[in-house]
């Protein structure tokens, strides 16, 4: 009986709890692969976004202490103050003292060392001979201006204008003119429209700024031209939809008119952009003073040919009128165009009165900044157009 279990039949071994224990192990499995997954998704990382305040004061505080830094660095730089305008510019002014020597470059050089890491690009501007400036731009914005007032020990004070021009009496008047103001709002038409002379800006009609620039312009006390197209002798234009031509109808030339005179609604004139064509016709001029007579507007012929009857014209309809004494910017180099508003200076010298024409450009931004102070310093009046049509 002992062993009798070994004849008995076998009877085969119950797999449940195998099965149980494999199905709560893949339970498992499956929430844990889930839990993962949701923790995952709930876990995503998302930048935070900074806030237009913490912005700027990060901005300020990185300027106070690089108002430090710069003094620190350059012991005979003192700091005289910051300002900054509505939009965050700002204008960090310090003065040179002392006799040591310096450069611009070093400043340049140092500004670039601790702005660059932050994406900065810095950049020296062409201006007067008694102080430099240096510009901290990012993406084509211009968020500082760092200006090194000068100190010099008393010497004679000496003209940057030639000998000629240096000083001059009876108050000769000159005008500028600037040309294409309307196809962009950059740096460049900025610093037109900050210049502290007065100028006279010439918007072209149908471009994308056009009457923004317009308004801007106004607010600014500058006086403001429709840059009218006309056609040229070739029968080119660069604006088909607004050019005077000999071709159009009377009525279309008054509408063309009409319509660019809401696109520039602040113009006091008109001069012509472009035009060779267009100003040697006494049809287009006619249908020109009359819309100018109705809206009592006065008329600069940009003399873009000599034989151009458009001033003519004009004083036959008893508009007033003048035309242009010098292109400053035919040839757009630094030098060249100094070179040019030297003439003109001449011309209001000689004659009492002056009108020049030029664009916005860089370089002629450089140029009038630079010597635009200089002009009325040396006894030159600086004036919008209008004061010299008749």
């Amino acid at each position: 009986m002992r062993y009798e279990y070994y004849k008995a039949p076998q009877t085969p071994k119950n797999n449940n709890s195998n099965l149980m224990k494999i199905a709560l192990v893949s339970l498992i499995v499956i929430i844990v692969v889930i839990w993962v997954a949701i923790w995952n998704s709930s876990n995503v990382y998302e930048p935070e976004e900074i806030s237009e305040q913490a912005f700027y004061e990060g901005y300020f505080t990185m300027s106070t202490r690089l108002d430090q830094t710069l003094s620190r660095r350059f012991p005979n730089l003192e700091f005289v103050d910051a300002r900054y305008s509505d939009d965050g510019r700002g204008t960090h002014t310090f003065q040179v003292k002392g006799k040591k020597r310096m450069r611009p470059s070093e400043i340049e050089e140092f500004l670039e060392s601790s702005l660059g890491g932050y994406g900065f690009l810095v950049n020296q501007d062409v201006s007067a001979g008694d102080y430099w400036e240096f510009q901290v731009i990012a993406d084509s914005t211009i968020w500082s201006l760092y200006r090194i007032q000068l100190e010099y020990e008393a010497v004679a004070n000496v003209s940057i204008l030639p000998a000629d021009i240096a000083k001059v009496s009876n108050r000769p008047k000159l005008a500028v003119i600037i040309d294409d103001f309307g196809y962009s709002m950059n740096e460049t038409i900025n610093g037109f429209i900050s210049l502290n002379e007065p100028f006279t800006a010439a918007v072209i009609p149908g471009r994308p700024y056009s009457t923004s620039v317009d308004e801007r312009l106004k607010s600014r006390g500058v006086q403001t031209l429709i840059h009218m197209p006309m056609i040229t002798v070739t029968n080119m234009t660069s604006e088909p939809d607004y050019a005077l031509s000999d071709d159009l109808s009377n009525g279309e030339i008054q509408r063309r008119l009409r319509r660019a005179r809401k696109d520039v609604p602040n113009a006091i004139g008109m001069n012509n952009h472009q035009g060779s064509g267009g100003t040697q016709s006494r049809k287009v001029m006619r249908e020109v003073t009359d819309f100018l007579e109705k809206e009592r507007m006065f008329f600069i012929d940009s003399r873009t040919i000599a034989a151009s009857v458009a001033e003519k014209v004009a004083r036959e309809r008893s508009i007033p009128t003048n035309s242009r004494d010098v292109f400053l910017d035919e040839v757009d180099d630094p030098k060249a165009i100094a070179g040019e508003l030297f003439r003109l200076a001449r011309i209001a010298k000689d004659q009492g009165v002056a009108i020049g024409i030029g664009h916005c450009r860089p370089n002629t931004l450089t140029t009038l900044k630079k010597y635009f102070p200089a002009l009325a310093e040396a006894g030159f009046e600086l004036v919008p157009v209008s004061k010299l049509v008749n």
